[in-house]
């Protein structure tokens, strides 16, 4: 008999049904919010140069078995001398996985020998070999990871060395990063108003941490556009066995510590700007944590008549609240205050309380970039904020009015009652006012008032170290095929491997076409969805949730008396 109920549960709407909706919302934003993402910025329509008529209509790469094939040419294919089948004999492959294929006549000596793929002109690299390399090396992965794969579809072993294979690669997509950017580099001069004077963004990422990494990058991006203008690859591996008298063609071009790299990387690029993209990077926007602007600065590569700025990140200078706070906590560990009571515990200094704080003094940098003074007074009002009570409320530089964000103003300004619960004694918050008097200096908050952060920087090294894991080592031809990739990939999306593969002289063929678009349209359309209010408000939600989630399962820890060699 028919069930009563359904078993599955039907599931409604599409996938991106929420997510266009949640972009429809950030139109109804402030005019001084950003209203498109930084995905769209830099890719704002996909690319229609290429079609499925110049890229290869007719080329097509499909898995088949062999005996399928083989029963075809000898049930339905017949030999043009006799008329007879045909047998298919596969040869033993010694081309990776391009397979050789001989076609002999059942009746006569007619005999006929093809390949399951072209080759690059003049060579015996088949492009089928070059297509797999490449598709390996755009997902991260290498040689063994290749074998595995073909052992599993029961294809021919790919070939076993990708070097060769590595340097065509390279060739080709360094072309194509050059052109992608100094294509960026053209779009934030227009951007500045046709200066060539711009303001960039400097940030070093290394394969391993812990200054002991033997390959390092430098990135360089655009303040204006976000977009990569320039990369240096550095690498320190030597494989020469005198380490002192090194071989002509010694793949190294770094002599130093590991922190350095970042600093020789950033004097390389900026050294080679005019020559390159015929401008000059006058703002230096760093992290505040390396040598390079000094190292800059001191070379003075553009005269004095063009003196570099130093600008600090938004995100760095945040995180320097919670830093010195989280020190401060530690340093005075077991030293009791003027109340009689310690600086941290409960209704006091808790980490909770610092990522707030932190969050707070981020706010306040971000909602007053257009004046130092107003910034300064926004942070002051978060100390003062802590420190008020129900019988002394100092709240003279919170905002005013129904929309501040002080509860006790807002209050006053719509005549209802409000009890202070979120103040801190003040004690500690005494001993907080050295941290916050630092950290509101009008010469740091100055460097500010741009509104930029690291982040397209943060981004491109994260699609780098996808193609390039950190968890294997690659010399730094690899490294180097990794880092091109992931800039044309930032710079112009999925559909730059089309360049890439034309480069090689492979044709892409309509199926890699549409791929690549369909993988860059939906790579916008979550770009587009993260970016609203809605999902900022759910990740935002899952932070705090995971946090406290932490906080609850280390003082559970605490209280188990778990730990390193105690059982």
């Amino acid at each position: 008999m028919p069930r009563s109920t359904r078993i599955f549960k039907k599931r409604s709407g599409k996938i991106y049904k929420k997510s266009e909706k949640a972009v429809t919302q950030v139109e109804n934003l402030s005019p001084n919010v950003q209203k498109t993402c930084a995905k769209e910025r830099k890719i704002p329509n996909i690319d229609d140069s290429f079609s499925a008529e110049n890229t290869g209509k007719g080329v097509l790469n499909s898995i088949i078995d062999v005996n399928i094939l083989a029963n075809v040419f000898k049930n339905f294919v017949n030999c043009k001398n006799c008329n007879s089948g045909l047998e298919l004999q596969v040869l033993k492959s010694t081309s990776g996985l391009a397979v050789s294929f001989v076609l002999d006549c059942f009746q006569c000596e007619y005999t006929h020998e093809f390949s399951s793929s072209d080759f690059h002109e003049g060579t015996q690299i088949a492009i089928i070999n070059t297509r797999f390399v490449y598709a390996l090396r755009s997902i991260g992965k290498g040689a063994e990871a290749g074998r595995m794969f073909c052992a599993v579809m029961n294809l021919p072993q790919p070939p076993t060395r990708f070097q060769e294979y590595n340097k065509r690669l390279l060739n080709a997509t360094r072309e194509v990063s050059e052109s992608t950017m100094q294509k960026a580099a053209k779009e934030a001069i227009v951007e500045n108003n046709g200066d060539n004077n711009i303001a960039v963004a400097v940030d070093g990422t290394w394969q391993k941490r812990g200054y002991t990494s033997h390959n390092g990058v430098v990135t360089v991006t655009s303040m204006d556009t976000g977009k990569v203008i320039d990369v240096d690859v550095l690498s320190k591996y030597c494989a020469c066995k005198n380490k002192k008298n090194h071989k002509a063609g010694c793949k190294s071009n770094f002599r130093g510590s590991s922190g350095m790299m970042e600093v020789k990387g950033a004097c390389n690029i900026f050294k080679r700007s005019l020559t390159f993209h015929n401008a000059r990077y006058t703002k230096y926007l760093g992290d505040g944590d390396s040598k390079a602007f000094e190292a800059i600065a001191k070379e003075n590569i553009y005269g004095d008549e063009f003196q570099v700025e130093k600008l600090e990140c938004i995100g760095h200078v945040m995180k320097r609240m919670g830093s010195r706070l989280r020190r401060l906590k530690e340093k005075m560990k077991g030293q009791v205050l003027s109340d009689g009571k310690r600086l941290s515990g409960k209704n006091r200094l808790t980490d909770s309380q610092i990522d707030k704080i932190q969050n707070y003094y981020g706010l306040a940098i971000r909602r007053n970039l257009d004046c130092v003074h107003a910034m300064r007074q926004a942070i002051w009002a978060i100390f003062m904020h802590k420190l008020s009570t129900d019988e002394n409320p100092q709240h003279g530089f919170c905002p005013i009015g129904e929309d501040s964000w002080c509860g006790f103003k807002k209050a006053e300004a719509t005549g209802s009652a409000y009890k202070h619960k979120n103040n801190l004694p003040v004690a500690v918050v005494e001993a907080m006012r050295p941290v916050f008097r630092d950290l509101s200096h009008p010469d740091l908050l100055k460097k500010c008032v741009h509104g930029n952060t690291q982040n397209p920087n943060e981004s491109v090294n994260n699609v780098i170290w996808s193609r390039v894991p950190k968890s294997t080592f690659v010399q730094i031809e690899a490294l180097a095929l990794g880092v091109y990739d992931a800039v044309c990939t930032f710079n112009e999306g999925n559909s730059a491997k089309l360049q890439i593969l034309q480069n090689l002289g492979i044709e892409p063929g309509e199926y890699t076409l549409h791929a690549l678009k369909c993988l860059d349209k939906e790579k916008l359309l979550r770009a587009k969805y993260a970016f609203s209010q809605q999902s900022k408000e759910r990740r935002k939600a899952k932070r705090y949730k995971r946090k406290r989630e932490e906080e609850k399962n280390k003082t559970n820890a605490q209280i188990a008396g778990y730990g390193a060699g105690m059982f």
